[in-house]
């Protein structure tokens, strides 16, 4: 799950570039706007959660919304996340109120998803549109093959500033993002 928290301390923290507040379930669609914004970000992760007032304030989610929400949430999702995004579903209690966490993390290798048909990023709180400018430059920052460096390490962090391995296959020369650790370098933003 891409929440670290408990959900109590993630709320006090109030919204922020990985974390939004709905008041409603009647708000899906900008809640799944804001996901797809936060993921587009550098973090390439981020939390919406239904039931909760801009402010904080634990309002909870209708019982009988729920199952019905989760099933539109869930088809939303697979018919306007371009590439598909996935995303974790959770119903939970907070302050004896019921409300609705969705999570989701970008996969690396994706430079950036659309929503409906559009591309959007997150810049604090605020989620604002990417022109084709903009989805251009994600693509050619995000694409590991064409990064000049820096490089860091998705498990134990390490830096480098110009990766000199090669693969070689009948597909051609690639470079090798595997670190010492075990894990994979990928562009440092």
């Amino acid at each position: 799950m891409v929440q670290q928290l408990p959900l109590e301390e993630l709320v006090k923290k109030g919204e922020g570039q990985t974390l939004e507040f709905k008041r409603s379930l009647s708000l899906q669609g900008k809640g799944l706007e804001a996901l797809c914004a936060m993921v587009n970000s550098d973090l390439a992760r981020g939390t919406v959660i239904f039931g909760i007032e801009a402010d904080g304030t634990v309002c909870g989610i209708e019982q009988g919304n729920l199952d019905t929400a989760q099933r539109s949430l869930s088809q939303t999702r697979r018919n306007k996340f371009d590439p598909q995004l996935v995303v974790q579903m959770e119903v939970r209690e907070l302050n004896a109120r019921q409300v609705l966490v969705l999570s989701a993390e970008r996969d690396r290798g994706i430079p950036f998803h659309e929503y409906d048909g559009r591309a959007y990023i997150r810049e604090g709180t605020e989620n604002r549109k990417l022109s084709i400018a903009e989805k251009q430059q994600l693509v050619r920052r995000r694409n590991r093959d064409s990064h000049p460096g820096p490089w860091r390490c998705d498990r134990c962090g390490s830096w480098v500033g110009v990766l000199y391995s090669f693969e070689i296959s009948n597909e051609g020369m690639k470079k090798t993002y595997k670190c010492g650790c075990g894990g994979e370098f990928w562009p440092a933003t």
